[in-house]
């Protein structure tokens, strides 16, 4: 029989969220392409999820 994973067990941290400037919602680190669309260069942002905000790390 296999082991079980530890990595789903883990509790989800809510103090390294922050807040979107624009809208209030919770932001997140994603890493994204070059997008000319919104004249924004590739590599580490920090992403809202409910508008267009992004900022660069």
């Amino acid at each position: 029989m296999g082991k079980i994973a530890k990595t789903a067990d883990r509790a989800k941290s809510e103090s390294s969220e922050l807040a979107c400037p624009k809208c209030g919602k919770p932001m997140r680190i994603v890493k994204r392409a070059r997008n000319r669309e919104m004249g924004i260069a590739g590599g580490m942002y920090l992403s809202c999820s409910g508008c267009e905000f992004a900022e660069k790390l």
